[in-house]
């Protein structure tokens, strides 16, 4: 039932005694379908607030500096976009095969939503800086958001491309982790939860562990790294050894609520969507994994802004292919 290419929810067709008034409120999937819809009016604020202000013009730094624009610059956005529609592609057929919105489609439309959140590391310290050399780039929407206490508008870059594809390897990892925690499931069946989520997060950890080698691509660099929690510190592409940590908890997340299901086949956050009318179910399963996904991902930002309070400086030097935003 956690494989990607086999997930069906049978056990779900039946619907459920409906509910309505006050109770309806109780259900986990309303309540987590709430949780959805105010990120998302949150997130069309910002976006409104960015785009009638001319926020996605972005500063570009010194003249002369990082002048020189490469093949991957303008390849891997394009890679990223061309992934993410061939993952849509396939997803979409998986639905139209299953008769049904399965949960991985779900995910995946949750996680392309919770990209948005993206360059909040970057709340109160400069933490990740990107080449604004790499097509697509805009400023970040970031400034717009409420309480802010980062750079202000045009000072820092977005990627809106690549974001893409972090989506994309999220569910992915996903998927992964919880195929992991079925095969312990039936190797180990005195195992509990604890355990198949401790699986599940040692399998991110070795998901992630190439992470080091994209630093290298020169999309974006870490800016701000605890000196003693980081691989080649004061380098350009210093690697923070936490950011493995913070992803495989965020894959390790995901991978829980795709494996974990009740007698329904319902996740944590779909369940009781079999009690609510059939017209209202997809949305509301649609608005709760989007806010399940956004309140996964606020985790894995936040702890990148509480290291980053901690210590660390950006690299003294960057490679001439780097142009960094006017404030880097």
């Amino acid at each position: 039932m956690t494989d990607l290419v086999g997930e069906d929810r049978p056990a779900a067709a039946d619907r459920a005694r409906p509910v309505s008034g006050l109770r309806l409120f109780t259900l986990p999937v309303v309540l987590w379908a709430c949780v959805g819809a105010a990120v998302v009016g949150l997130q069309a604020y910002v976006f409104a607030s960015w785009f009638a202000d001319g926020g996605y013009h972005v500063g570009k730094g010194p003249a002369g500096d990082g002048d020189a624009t490469r093949t991957a610059d303008v390849l891997m956005p394009l890679v990223s976009t061309a992934g993410t529609v061939a993952a849509a592609v396939f997803l979409y057929r998986r639905c139209r095969a299953a008769r049904h919105l399965t949960f991985d489609a779900l995910l995946f439309v949750g996680l392309l939503l919770a990209g948005w959140q993206s360059p909040f590391m970057n709340w109160v310290h400069t933490v990740i800086s990107t080449n604004v050399n790499v097509f697509g780039a805009v400023g970040s929407w970031a400034p717009y958001m409420p309480g802010w206490q980062g750079s202000g508008p045009g000072q820092e870059a977005e990627l809106p491309l690549m974001t893409l594809s972090i989506s994309m390897m999220a569910l992915v990892a996903a998927v992964m982790c919880s195929a992991g925690m079925r095969r312990a499931a039936a190797r180990w069946p005195e195992a509990g939860p604890v355990r198949l989520v401790a699986v599940g997060f040692a399998l991110a950890i070795l998901i992630d562990a190439t992470e080091p080698f994209i630093s290298f691509i020169g999309m974006s660099v870490w800016t701000r790294a605890v000196p003693s929690l980081t691989l080649w510190g004061g380098h350009w592409y210093q690697f923070p050894l936490y950011q493995m940590v913070a992803t495989a908890c965020f894959g390790a997340t995901l991978g829980a609520m795709r494996y974990f299901r009740n007698e329904r086949g319902e996740t944590c956050l779909e369940s009781g969507s079999s009690r609510l009318p059939a017209r209202l179910s997809p949305w509301a399963r649609l608005l709760a994994v989007v806010g399940g996904a956004n309140v996964s991902i606020a985790l894995y930002t936040g702890t990148h802004i509480l290291f980053s309070l901690l210590d660390g400086d950006p690299p003294d030097q960057l490679p001439d292919f780097f142009r960094p935003t006017a404030g880097y």
